[in-house]
């Protein structure tokens, strides 16, 4: 059989489903093609380690659009020697042509590698490229063209032999498409247009959803994880550069989001990698100092950022240790996460406040206000704190902040941490005005959430922590505080974030047109910065998830 179907036999099933698209691309296409009408079919061949190569057909019929995109792909397939692992088939529909200035002006409209559209710079389509090839490849910098983007990626994937030059492109032809995606095992029907574009279709974020993202996320995080227990950082997908930075919070607040993966998928592989980066945190991040109320005091020191004490950084780490001791049952750094609280202690005001930034040689003062969320992490790690081992002091101190917050309207700031804040605190203390303080943050934020573009992982976390704490409200009887504030609302918007934040999961379909498609399957990305995925990032969206999970799976088992 000479046919993509002797790789991907799936790829028949998907070939009739496009096929049935064709009046609606006859209709939707005489703005390019008048009366002679063209099809124009695009093919996305794949071995899961190269970045796919996109093949075009066109032609007046769409079963010889199709034969002359397959005729292609074949021949790249022996001439490569590959075996297709993936492969992606977009019918064209719903072209528009728009001058260059035009295009310009829309594409600066939107925002960075939100652009959404096919776009070509002929009505031939010779020069056509998909949504994902087009980003993929930053074929835009600073709102026009890059030009030496464009040609590399010509010269790499179309074989064109000789550079094109702006001043050839007079007119951009804009299109979207109808899309499947084959692999071994299934065809998958595509998102067509809007911010779901390009991503396959689930019907129901259920646990099983779920569960399998975090599993490839924590499991790819785990990879990261270097022998001395640091980890890769991160990289910008699309071209797989590295990001060689290195942050001792995130390093922490990672270790966090692993071990609550753990605590879903049990992989042996993961473990390992948590206990190594946790020793690489105590040993090599952590320094301790004695010290005349509370014996000894523990910091968490960023060497990249000029040997700096971070609030936020013993935070997580605290909560890493105490989830860690929890889970493991694995007593050997109960100390270093009591002695890392008292370093809290040590940087908090009397008032509540906390000074957010020390010199480690000296613990000057480097910084009274930082980062927003610092607050929320200390008085999170000090809260958690109280749970571990019952120290009243903990607690005394946490309110005081949390108090703080109060009078001084922090919800405003609609923190991440600061939901978890109060959901933690309502656990020991009833008081209304913890409650109210968490159902303000999550409404003051809920259009925002609801409306947004982007994927913003930490929305989810919020919304989750509020959940959890609405449940509490009911639990205790409390319903009155329901009065002013659409839980309703609430509980729509945790579903639909849930759903849209799966527009930063590597699926296949996403990742094969990346450099190193394997490479990065199944981890997360914040798609406005270059489809980075970085460690912080990976673990927001694991952290949302497995919270979410525990609420799906308990639908579930009812």
């Amino acid at each position: 059989m000479n046919s993509l179907e002797r790789y991907i036999p799936h790829l028949v099933d998907a070939k009739n489903k496009l096929f049935t698209y064709e009046e609606e691309a006859t209709k939707s296409n005489t703005s390019v093609f008048n009366r002679e009408m063209n099809y124009v079919i695009f093919l996305s061949v794949t071995d899961g380690n190269t970045r796919a190569l996109v093949s075009t057909g066109i032609g007046n019929s769409i079963e010889t659009s199709w034969a002359n995109a397959e005729d292609k792909s074949l021949s790249y397939i022996n001439k490569k020697r590959i075996r297709p692992l993936w492969i992606k088939v977009d019918l064209a529909i719903n072209m528009c042509v728009l001058s260059k200035q035009e295009f310009f002006q829309a594409y600066t409209n939107t925002k960075n590698n939100y652009f959404r559209k096919g776009v070509s710079f002929d009505r031939q389509f010779y020069l056509a490229f998909l949504e994902q090839e087009f980003l993929a490849n930053a074929f835009m910098k600073n709102a026009s063209f890059s030009m030496k983007n464009i040609n590399d990626y010509l010269k790499s994937y179309r074989d064109l032999k000789y550079p094109i030059l702006e001043s050839s492109i007079k007119e951009v032809i804009l299109f979207d498409t109808i899309s499947y995606f084959c692999d071994k095992n299934n065809t998958y029907a595509l998102h067509a247009g809007g911010v779901d574009n390009g991503r396959r279709i689930v019907k129901e974020v259920d646990d099983k959803t779920v569960y399998h993202m975090i599993d490839n996320a924590s499991h790819f995080l785990a990879k990261q994880v270097k022998p001395t227990g640091e980890f890769t950082y991160g990289y910008f997908s699309h071209s797989y550069r590295s990001i060689n930075s290195y942050n001792m919070l995130r390093h922490a607040s990672t270790i966090d989001s692993m071990i609550k993966a753990y605590t879903i998928t049990k992989n042996p592989m993961l473990e390992t990698s948590i206990k190594r980066a946790l020793n690489y945190l105590i040993n090599q991040a952590i320094v301790t100092r004695k010290h005349p109320e509370f014996s000894k005091v523990s910091y968490v020191v960023d060497k990249q950022y000029d040997d700096e004490i971070k609030l936020g950084a013993l935070g997580v780490a605290i909560l890493a240790i105490t989830k860690y001791t929890e889970i493991f049952h694995d007593d050997s750094y109960v100390d270093v996460a009591i002695s890392l609280g008292h370093g809290i202690l040590t940087m908090q005001h009397s008032d509540g406040q906390f000074t957010h930034a020390l010199n480690a040689n000296n613990l000057s003062v480097k910084e009274i206000h930082s980062m927003i969320n610092y607050d929320g992490e200390a008085v999170f790690s000090l809260l958690r704190l109280y749970d571990f081992n019952n120290d009243n002091k903990w607690l005394e101190a946490g309110s005081l902040s949390f108090d703080y917050f109060i009078e001084n309207e922090q919800w405003k700031n609609a923190d991440h941490w600061l939901s978890y804040c109060a959901n933690e605190i309502t656990k020991y203390k009833f008081e209304d005005q913890y409650f109210d303080f968490g159902l303000k943050i999550a409404t003051y934020k809920l259009d925002l959430i609801s409306n947004g573009e982007t994927t913003c992982p930490t929305s989810l976390e919020l919304l989750m922590a509020t959940d959890q704490m609405i449940q509490r409200i009911k639990a205790l009887r409390k319903d009155y505080l329901f009065d002013t504030y659409s839980i309703e609302d609430i509980f729509k918007t945790i579903n639909k974030q849930a759903e849209h934040q799966l527009n930063g999961y590597f699926f296949p379909e996403i990742a094969m047109y990346m450099r190193y498609p394997n490479k990065i399957n199944g981890s997360f990305f914040i798609r406005h910065h270059s489809f980075r995925s970085r460690i912080d990032d990976i673990e927001h969206y694991i952290s949302g998830y497995h919270y979410y999970f525990q609420k799906v799976s308990q639908v579930e088992k009812i």
